[in-house]
This record gives structure tokens, C-alpha cells and sequence, in this order.
């Protein structure tokens, strides 16, 4: 094979170095790009509109409400105009959020973070112009304006148009009416909705809490529920509106098959991707199999879930890296590349087994060992069957999930040693393992997408597969493969990406390459994976009323929610003129 570019530059005998900076010093997230490749292209196809940030059903109901009572009133149709009437109503809904004392009220509205302490002053009455969050549009603003609008609830402001500011649709109006009807007899609502200079009376506050938290929505009372479950499950365009159904009955199925145990967002993760979770004591947890209805979503999850692995290996080669230059004063003289590559090549497999008590083949590994003897290892050690939708071994003794935690909680999660390069060099491995076979991609080509998504500059675990198939071919030992993966989806992927963030981030260079020396930066490098949105799925599926919360055991489906587990869809309310769009 071709050498890796950790390899072609012979380091100078003197590298200058500008100490004044061009641009600000950045702390960034996402430095090799990856993140966005999830967050972007593979969660929205998979829960469209549903989000990490969209968490809470019923803002789409108060959000409606918001702005058709803007346009009911004689108000200037613009930008400034809509900000002076939205923020106070923002600011005292979460005011009553926080104050609800609802029997299922667990998660904080927008502004929680200033809202919880100004609340926890308990003053006789509350500001309506309190600062409560810096967005000058809050949380629709920053969040659900335009999940809003791809679900035909509103229509955002286009100038083009004559569209000055943002207005609900004719159905959006609807929802609003019904969130209306919910608290229309409530004091704040009857005299308090105009009065913004005014600060609004506890009681008052907490009665409108009662009626409108967001916690409520499952009540008898919510009139917006069923046309909010209408929409989640039939509006939009058809292709995401198809997505949201295959993941509420998905969530639906895990919920039903783990009623009795709690499920948080690391056991979502082990759930869909070995069909099992580990009890608090390391005893078996509850398990999922996916039914023929929920196959094809469940490939898609799980898919999901190896993309996040394979990430995670990545950005851990990155960690080690930076973490290795800092202990060699690298922020201070740049290390040669020659230094890097030596580096790699003490990758200590030895010590790295020895901390999972997972024996080593009899030959052991090195640098020197032909990548085919590792990827043979991880087969047999983590019990890999190479079927796509077999039941993957999380009793295995070698698995994605124990060295996930080892890297982040063990005793790797804060050295540069060999054995941490040896662990995510096996995560990795692992990975690809379980997709090792090309015919995978033709089982069914339309839930591949997870493994396509980044193509070349957000390194695809296609591309990625396919190279490694060839090197491995080729007989390329560990090491050829670790300094293939450092070169060029480490270093050069950094460079790439922290070049692009540069007139917007700021500085979020970790290290760069300077004429054949690594020159590094003494700023943090956290890892971690995605949000999985499950916290979000699972409120939603608390709060529309079809299970109990996740987080908690006993949390069985209701019979709204059997229907939607059984049938994967519920009847259309008929209140929307069109219950779903025809175009993609």
C-alpha cells in the first residue's frame, strides 16, 4: 500500500512559528466533522423533526398560540414588533412550567437554567421582561421554527413573498385554538397576556402552569393532543412523516418489551444494537427483539448505532494524539513526524486485553502483526456471526460497549498510552468486523444509508470498509492500518475541518502539521458520542400519551399506544384539510 502521510514529510531542522494569531482561539465540538454527519444526515431521517433541542410535543401547540395571537392583534408586522410580544410570553410560560407541580412533571422548559433560580426566589410576582435566555427569539427562535414549519404548522418569514414575519397556516391555527381552549379560562390568559409591563402575580402564574405545562399533555383536558398526534404522525412530507411513524411504533415495540425494567439513553444504545442491556449489578437486563414490522427501522437504528462506534474510535485516535503531544511539550517545540509514527507502532494490545481480561491470541499482537490476525481476533472474541440482523452478544467477551467504557471510564480515560491507541484501534475493528461481508449493503439498500452518509471529506464508513478490505487484502500489518487511520482520518480530517471553522469558530486546531513536525495546541479535547434522541423519543412517547416514561420501570403502553405498536399508525383526526403532503 501507499505510505500514510504520517510518513512522507522528513521533518526540517528549524520550523518558524507566528506567536501572534490570526484568529481567536476556539473551544469547538465536532473536530474532525463527524458529529455532524449524524446530527445532520442520518438522525433526521430517522426521527424527522424530533430532536435533541425539540424534545417537549406540546411547545409546538404554545409556540402556535404565540404567534396567532400576535396577528390577532394590531400589532407592526415585523421582526423587532414579533421579539416584543413573544419574549414575555415565553419568559412567563416557562414561569408556569417550572412552577407545575403535575404528578409526571419531570423535564425544564426553555430558560430553565435563569428560570429555576428566579423561581426558586419565590417572589409575590414575576417579570414578563426578565431575561430569561439570550436568543432574542428563544426557544422557537433557536429550536422549533422550522420543524414547525416542516410540518405545515406555520409559514417562516420570506420578505420575497411579502411574508415580513413569521405566521401559523391554516392548521397551524388549529393547534393553536386547541392550546387556547386549554387555558382560556385561566386568569393569566383572561387579563394578564397583554400586560407586559406588569409583573404577573405568583397565583397567577401557577394556575396557568396547571392548566398549560407541558407535563399536562397527556391529560383528559390537552384538546391540542390529539391534533399534535395527527400531525406528528401524518403531516409534513410524506417521506418524514413515514420516518416519525416507523420510529413511534419502533419505540413503541422497545417499550413494550422492556415495561418492566428502566431504560435510559446507554441502554437505548445496547438495546438496539445487541438486542440486550446489563442490570445495575452487571446481571442480565431486559432484552428487545424486533418484530417483522420493526425489522427494517431497527436495522436502521442499529446501523446508526455502529456509526456512532466507529466515530467514537476515531475521535479516541484523536484524544490519544493530542494528549501524546501535549506530555511531549508539543504546544511548546513541534514533535517530528518520525516521532508520531513511532508512536503508533508501541500500540500495546497486551496491556489493553489485560485491562478487559480478554486473552490475547496465542501469538499475541503487535504493530508487526498482519491486520487479517486482529481482525480474526475481534471475530472470535466478540462471538461476531457476520448476519446483519442476528443477535449481537453483549455477554461476548469483547464488545463495542465494554470498550466504550474502558476508553472513557477506565483506566485509558486520562493517559496517551499504547493500550488506549490499542482500544479504539480495536473499536474500530469491531465495527467493521460485523460488516466485513459487501453483500450486507444489498440485504436492503434502502436502510444503508448510516454506513454511506459522509462520503469522502466526513469519512463514510463505506469508503472506510472498502479501503480496509483491500488493505487487509494486501496484507497490511496493525501498524500500516494505524498510521493509515492517523494520517489521514486523524490528522489531515483535523486540518481539514479546523481550516473551515476558522472566519466562524475561531481557532479549534489541536495540532497541525509544520514542514514534517506536528506542532500541538494545549486546549481541551473532549470525546464522547451523539445524543441518541432518545430522551426526546421518550418524552414524546410519555407525554402523547402512549407509554409510561422510559426512564422509569413500569412504563407498559397504554391502548393508544398498543395501536400505535400493533398497527404502526393511528386514525386521522380529519380536522387538517390535507392529513399529509404528496411530495417527498
Amino acid at each position: 500500500m501507499t505510505a500514510a502521510p504520517t510518513t512522507t514529510t522528513e521533518p526540517l531542522d528549524a520550523v518558524p512559528y507566528w506567536t501572534e494569531k490570526m484568529y481567536r482561539p476556539g473551544g469547538g465540538l465536532d473536530h474532525l466533522g463527524l458529529g455532524a454527519v449524524v446530527t445532520d444526515r442520518i438522525l433526521p431521517r430517522l426521527s424527522p423533526g424530533i430532536n435533541v433541542l425539540t424534545a417537549r410535543p406540546r411547545y409546538w401547540s404554545f409556540y402556535a398560540f404565540v404567534l396567532s395571537e400576535f396577528w390577532k392583534r394590531d400589532l407592526p408586522r415585523t421582526r423587532p414588533a414579533l421579539k416584543e410580544w413573544y419574549r414575555p410570553l415565553e419568559c412567563i410560560y416557562s414561569v408556569a412550567c417550572t412552577l407545575c407541580d403535575g404528578p409526571d412533571h419531570r423535564a425544564a422548559p426553555v430558560g430553565s437554567r435563569r428560570i429555576s433560580g428566579y423561581v426558586a426566589k419565590k417572589p409575590d410576582a414575576f417579570d414578563p421582561r426578565f431575561d430569561y435566555m439570550k436568543s432574542s427569539m428563544g426557544g422557537y427562535g433557536l429550536y422549533y421554527a422550522t420543524v414547525m414549519e416542516s410540518l405545515g404548522l406555520s409559514v417562516l418569514a420570506d420578505p420575497g413573498i411579502g411574508m415580513t414575519v413569521d405566521a401559523v397556516t391554516p392548521d397551524g391555527q388549529l393547534v393553536a385554538d386547541a392550546f387556547r381552549s386549554v387555558i382560556s379560562h385561566t386568569e393569566y390568559y383572561r387579563e394578564w397576556i397583554d400586560r407586559h409591563e406588569e409583573h404577573v402575580p405568583y397565583d397567577v402564574a401557577l394556575e396557568y402552569g396547571q392548566s398549560g405545562c407541558l407535563c399536562r399533555l397527556s391529560e383528559p383536558t390537552a384538546h391540542d393532543r390529539p391534533l399534535l398526534v395527527d400531525a406528528f404522525l401524518h403531516r409534513g412530507s410524506a417521506v418524514d412523516a413515514e420516518g416519525r411513524r416507523n420510529t413511534f411504533r419502533f419505540m413503541c415495540e422497545l417499550a413494550a418489551q422492556t415495561a418492566d425494567a428502566p431504560v435510559n439513553a446507554g441502554s437505548f444504545r445496547r438495546l438496539i444494537y445487541f438486542g440486550a442491556d446489563q442490570g445495575a449489578g452487571g446481571e442480565q437486563g431486559p432484552t428487545f427483539t424486533p418484530t417483522e414490522p420493526t425489522c427494517r427501522t431497527a436495522r436502521r437504528w442499529r446501523l446508526y448505532q455502529a456509526r456512532e462506534y466507529f466515530n467514537m474510535s476515531i475521535m479516541e485516535m484523536w484524544r490519544r494524539l493530542q494528549r501524546w503531544g501535549l506530555a511531549r511539550d508539543g504546544h511548546l517545540f513541534p514533535v517530528p513526524m518520525s516521532e508520531v509514527v513511532d508512536s503508533i507502532n508501541t500500540v500495546d494490545f497486551a496491556a489493553f486485553s489485560a485491562s478487559l481480561d480478554v486473552p490475547l491470541p496465542a501469538e499475541g499482537l503487535t504493530a508487526e502483526s498482519s491486520f487479517q490476525e486482529l481482525l480474526d481476533w475481534a471475530i472470535k472474541a466478540g462471538a461476531i456471526t457476520g448476519g446483519l440482523d442476528d443477535r449481537w452478544d453483549l455477554d461476548a467477551a469483547l464488545t463495542e460497549d465494554a470498550i466504550v467504557q474502558w476508553l472513557q471510564h477506565g483506566s485509558a480515560a486520562n493517559n496517551s498510552g499504547p493500550d488506549m491507541l490499542a482500544g479504539a484501534l480495536t473499536l474500530i475493528t469491531l465495527v467493521a468486523a460485523r460488516l466485513w461481508l459487501p453483500e450486507l449493503a444489498l440485504v436492503e439498500p434502502g436502510d444503508w444509508f448510516p454506513v454511506n452518509e459522509g462520503g469522502k471529506e466526513r469519512l463514510g464508513m463505506q469508503a472506510f470498509l472498502t479501503k480496509l478490505r483491500d488493505r487487509a487484502d494486501a496484507g497490511d500489518t496493525i501498524g500500516d492500518v494505524a498510521q493509515w487511520l492517523t494520517g489521514d482520518y486523524v490528522i489531515s480530517q483535523h486540518e481539514r475541518v479546523a481550516s473551515a471553522k476558522l472566519t466562524t469558530t475561531g481557532d479549534t486546531f489541536r495540532f497541525r502539521r509544520e514542514a514534517g513536525r506536528l506542532r500541538f495546541f494545549d486546549q481541551d479535547a473532549p470525546v464522547g458520542m451523539n445524543d441518541s434522541r432518545f430522551n426526546a423519543l421518550a418524552s414524546f412517547l410519555s407525554e402523547l400519551g402512549w407509554s409510561g416514561h422510559l426512564y422509569e420501570p413500569d412504563h407498559g403502553l397504554t391502548p393508544e399506544g398498543e395501536t400505535i405498536r400493533s398497527q404502526g399508525d393511528l386514525p386521522p383526526t380529519g380536522v387538517f384539510e390535507h392529513p399529509e403532503q404528496d411530495q417527498p
